[in-house]
């Protein structure tokens, strides 16, 4: 998605030259453009944005994306942002390692957009197995703004559903019938892939694409939560374990050492307590 002229208020960014991308590190769909990024050989400016003091809130930087969201492409003074469309955008500028099939852009544009319709899903599984509430209270939906987003001049429904999102996160926690459900549309869609990957190197067929990279982050992340994946799912463990093989993957998914012992722990503590991811799945 490309903003308008009239969406930009931190109006500096409009003289960058060349590509920028405002990302966070640990941010999953920052992870995603990165790898992508990286695998085209697109040479880029990283600008950290950091998501744990609130950066994205501030006003410099709801100025460039009103959604408060990483990551964003600029590109010779033109703001785009989400992933799934920067990622398309990028592929029609830069011919080179062709990572979206000619052939197949439809099929990939659906598949993008059925795997985007899953990132609540793995906000739910993650937020609830990863990470203590804790550690996430207050970091999100108190530093925003009361403003209301706008896009293209018109009021923005997604930031109403993430501030929707943050507000029910800070009294409730992911509740257990929101994570079940969550649980149940990744298995069912890992299951499918499993079986794709049963012919398949990669899935669109022999050949890396971006549907590859995206899943390869979102195995990644329900891992840290302990989601079974080599028992479920064996295909997609070996598909994943190939990919991180590759230090352009690799590299882009590393955690600190603190992160994991914090998330060790807290899998522990779950799993003690009879309310580990394993109690959760879908028999």
């Amino acid at each position: 998605m490309k903003l308008l002229d009239s969406d930009i208020k931190t109006r500096e960014i409009l003289g960058w030259k060349g590509i920028h991308l405002l990302n966070y590190q640990f941010s999953a769909c920052s992870m995603k453009t990165r790898i992508y990024l990286n695998l085209k050989n697109i040479p880029f400016k990283s600008h950290q944005i950091n998501l744990s003091a609130g950066e994205n809130f501030s006003p410099w930087f709801q100025g460039i994306n009103p959604r408060s969201l990483v990551p964003v492409l600029i590109h010779d003074g033109d703001v785009h942002i989400e992933s799934n469309d920067i990622l398309q955008y990028l592929e029609g500028c830069f011919k080179n390692n062709p990572l979206i099939p000619a052939d197949k852009q439809t099929q990939v544009s659906e598949l993008l957009s059925f795997e985007d319709d899953l990132h609540i899903d793995i906000r739910n599984i993650t937020f609830r197995f990863m990470v203590p509430k804790l550690l996430n209270k207050g970091k999100k939906a108190k530093p925003k703004s009361n403003d209301k987003a706008t896009l293209h001049g018109e009021v923005d429904p997604l930031d109403d559903a993430n501030r929707k999102f943050w507000q029910e996160y800070e009294e409730f926690g992911i509740k257990d019938e929101d994570v079940k459900e969550s649980l149940i549309k990744m298995n069912n869609a890992l299951k499918n892939i499993d079986s794709i990957l049963n012919e398949n190197d990669y899935i669109l067929g022999s050949n890396l694409s971006v549907i590859d990279i995206a899943w390869f982050i979102y195995v990644t992340r329900i891992q840290h939560a302990n989601y079974p994946v080599q028992d479920r799912h064996p295909n997609v463990h070996e598909w994943y374990i190939g990919l991180y093989k590759n230090k352009k993957f690799k590299d882009e998914v590393q955690i600190p050492s603190i992160m994991k012992l914090i998330i060790y722990l807290y899998a522990l503590v779950l799993k003690i307590k009879g309310r580990g991811i394993t109690n959760f799945l879908p028999k």
